[in-house]
């Protein structure tokens, strides 16, 4: 049996009932999960495929691809999905609300489109974009990663007011042994939201529910008071042309490719504003610079190989949007990739485009 997919370990249970019987409706509505009216009820796996593929197919938003394992409990482990198996993509549980299709209320990401796009937060490369307010101290829950649904206990900061029925945002900090030793900056990654249903002053202690995880959350992440909305995001020409270094990725030690989000060493100080389309470009014949294409290596060439020309074009390998823009940093959504990006490679603004 081949293995045919992987992604992140993380489980999402979609399950939840009303605990207050005065605000029972609105527990209800909040706990309902909206599906695009076209999203059929299943999915055949085919070769190749992965959770994050199929939900960034018919959901529009890859991000949410824990959601859909947690309608497929016979789905052990969401690294291994095998051909001619089946993907459920609704909850079957009554839980549903459909909305528009999916081609009305979200643009899929398509190469060089100048429609917009459907974009959140995801993570920042800069630590002082958030405000530190406290962290997840413990859990009602058996297991280590808290998932939708679940009960966590959370401590704030001296100083700081909790605020009942506020949305805050979960997040950490990338620790340096995580990332690869050339990437530069801060790396902060949003990983989820929890709801404060209450708190207790005298011993510092209150109820959350995590109302939505993009990974599994774990006890000691931090709380910041940011709610995390998707918005809109229109293509805006560049006003002048713009060199830069992509000098991070939101998913350290991964190859970043379409649908990922990297950062890069400009920002607002440098003219850069939310929309900017940014060419990722190489130049040199990377097959040369394989290990393959060592002579004597891995293997040799029917004829000789030419001496190399002192400098060859650029070429362009990605391209993304900004949809995050900071003083000195930028998140760039990638929209087509014919290539991993790798950190260290050329990014361009194009005057008009």
């Amino acid at each position: 049996m081949k293995l045919v997919g992987w992604t992140s370990l993380v489980a999402v249970l979609m399950a939840g009932t009303a605990i207050a019987q005065g605000g029972e409706e609105q527990e209800t509505a909040e706990a309902r999960v909206r599906v695009p009216s076209d999203v059929p009820n299943s999915h055949t796996v085919k070769e190749g495929d992965t959770l994050w593929d199929i939900t960034q197919t018919y959901y529009g938003d890859p991000y949410r691809w824990p959601q859909v394992w947690s309608y497929n409990p016979e789905i052990t482990n969401p690294h291994w999905i095998y051909p001619d198996g089946t993907v459920q993509l609704r909850p079957g549980d009554g839980s549903e609300v459909e909305i528009a299709p999916r081609g009305f209320t979200r643009t899929k990401f398509r190469p060089s489109t100048t429609h917009a796009v459907y974009q959140a937060e995801y993570g920042f490369l800069n630590e002082n974009v958030l405000e530190d307010a406290g962290y997840i101290i413990g859990a009602k829950e058996e297991q280590m990663m808290m998932v939708d649904t679940d009960v966590v206990y959370v401590r704030f900061d001296k100083g700081v007011e909790p605020e009942i029925g506020r949305t805050y945002t979960v997040y950490r900090t990338i620790e340096k042994a995580e990332r690869e030793s050339w990437e530069r900056g801060k790396l902060v990654r949003l990983l989820g939201q929890v709801r404060l249903d209450d708190y207790d002053e005298k011993s510092q202690v209150g109820h959350a529910v995590v109302t939505n995880a993009l990974e599994g959350l774990e006890r000691g992440f931090r709380l910041a008071p940011l709610e995390r909305e998707f918005y809109w995001v229109d293509v805006v020409p560049a006003e002048r042309p713009l060199r830069a270094t992509v000098v991070a990725s939101l998913y350290p030690r991964k190859l970043p490719s379409t649908n990922q989000i990297v950062f890069v060493n400009v920002g607002e100080e440098q003219g850069v504003v939310l929309g900017n389309r940014f060419y990722v470009v190489r130049r040199g014949d990377e097959w040369r610079r394989s290990s393959e294409g060592s002579i004597g290596r891995e293997v040799e060439t029917t004829v000789p190989l030419p001496d190399e020309p002192r400098r060859y074009p650029w070429e362009v390998i990605a391209i993304g949007r900004a949809v995050n823009v900071q003083p000195g940093t930028t998140a760039i959504l990638l929209e087509r990739a014919t290539r991993a990006v790798r950190m260290g490679d050329r990014a361009e603004l194009r005057q008009g485009e």
